[in-house]
């Protein structure tokens, strides 16, 4: 594959580190507490809020990141939703992957919601029977990609119009070099600045540990993973957040910093940054020179999840 990584990020002015204006990390704050019993999974950064939402009953919160208070964004969905991974659109609608019953949970519904950022109304209630377990969202230009981690090998591809129109839902099967795993296969996902490619992290590869892909973002029914080379090792893989040819891949122990090849098929990891405090690190997002890191605190056998003894928290870390 020729696929490049230019060095401009994709991501926004709101989102990008920041090039001229000083970003004072001192006056914003670095723990971001959220309520006991919030069990937050995913994060999405839009201006200087943080959208993070509950895998217990599917609630998201909006977080203030001057200030650190959070408030209710959108109250509980109902029986058999919850939030998972989260990301914002060009039109400031927030996209939330719904989990899905072949997911660790029980009763959950396939399915994927779309809110309006600024009112919280909901604008979408999508249900996907044939996903299992929809996970984390990556949205580029012409369409919003969600991971089907309870799916050996798959991808869900919903086309977005020029105007801003959904279109229905599309399994996009992974082939090429991806090789089934365990339980949870794709799980983080990030896309190229050209948008061409997706990277898409397999949480635990087959003999262990976790592996990276390159692939190609293709509206047809199969695409054909390329593994990426790795120098180095990755014990694991959540959320991924990618600047310019530098990804930062979430894991339980921290976040991973990774070095891409311009052509994306080769990366060498430079190194581990611990998320001070954080039980059990799932995902992140980027302002400006700092990343967002959610600590899901599932505790054993998901005990967390809906405990209203554990305490969650977002933590901010500078970039490493």
């Amino acid at each position: 594959m020729s696929a490049a990584l230019p060095g401009a990020p994709a991501a926004s002015a709101e989102s990008a580190p920041a090039t001229g204006a000083v970003f004072h990390h001192r006056l914003y704050p670095s723990v971001l507490p959220l309520p006991n019993g919030f069990s937050p999974e995913g994060i999405a950064v839009h201006g200087t809020t943080a959208f993070t939402g509950s895998i217990y009953n599917g609630a998201i919160r909006r977080v203030d990141l001057r200030t650190g208070r959070s408030k209710q964004f959108v109250t509980p969905p109902g029986a058999g939703r919850i939030s998972v991974g989260m990301d914002v659109d060009r039109f400031g609608r927030l996209w939330v992957a719904g989990g899905g019953a072949g997911g660790p949970l029980p009763g959950v519904v396939s399915t994927f919601r779309v809110y309006d950022t600024r009112s919280g109304r909901l604008l979408a209630d999508v249900p996907f029977p044939a996903a299992g377990f929809l996970n984390d969202v990556k949205v580029t230009r012409d369409a919003v990609w969600f991971t089907d981690s309870a799916s050996p090998a798959a991808l869900v591809r919903v086309p977005v119009a020029a105007d801003g129109r959904i279109g229905s839902p599309r399994k996009v099967t992974l082939t090429g070099d991806w090789v089934p795993g365990s339980t949870i296969n794709a799980n983080g996902i990030e896309a190229t600045p050209d948008g061409r490619h997706l990277i898409v992290d397999q949480t635990t590869a087959p003999g262990g540990g976790a592996a990276l892909y390159l692939v190609p973002a293709t509206s047809h029914g199969t695409a054909a993973a390329r593994r990426i080379d790795l120098e180095g090792t990755l014990a694991s893989a959540d959320g991924l957040v990618l600047l310019g040819r530098t990804l930062y891949v979430v894991t339980h122990d921290g976040v991973v910093k990774v070095e891409l090849s311009k052509s994306g098929t080769a990366g060498r990891i430079v190194g581990i940054t611990e998320v001070p405090g954080a039980a059990f690190a799932s995902t992140a997002d980027v302002f400006r020179s700092r990343l967002y890191v959610v600590d899901a605190n599932l505790g054993d056998n998901l005990a967390n999840i809906g405990n209203p003894a554990a305490s969650f928290k977002i933590v901010g870390i500078r970039l490493p």
